[in-house]
């Protein structure tokens, strides 16, 4: 997969250094290219999801979004679609606290994320 959007790669490239740097722009290219992981679009705005099968439920996690607002939105109900119809029970996702205030119905904080660089 080649992504040529350099305003988006640099985005995304950032998304990820405030995450935590859990994964790098090549991690999430061969995430894609492997089926690991999926990258959902709607206008300006890009997400990536993986999806995990627990013993009780199937859930899809959304790694990083980028983009704006409104799109976003958008974006979370197309997620939405595609997650029931691959059997997902739940979808969850990590955010900065900014973004509670833009949540759509439904959302539940479920606990707190904690990190220890070690």
């Amino acid at each position: 997969m080649i992504i040529t959007d350099t305003f988006m790669l640099r985005k995304m490239a950032r998304a990820l250094r405030e995450g935590g740097d859990l994964y790098n722009l090549n991690d999430i290219a061969e995430m894609l290219k492997a089926g690991t992981a999926q990258g959902h679009v709607v206008g300006d705005t890009w997400a990536i999801t993986q999806v995990h099968q627990f013993p009780a439920k199937k859930s899809v996690n959304i790694l990083v979004v980028v983009g704006n607002m409104q799109d976003s939105i958008k974006l979370e109900a197309k997620i939405t679609e595609w997650a029931k119809e691959i059997g997902a029970d739940r979808i969850t996702a990590v955010g900065r606290d900014g973004w509670w205030k833009h949540r759509t119905p439904g959302w539940d904080k479920v606990g707190v994320l904690y990190a220890k660089e070690i």
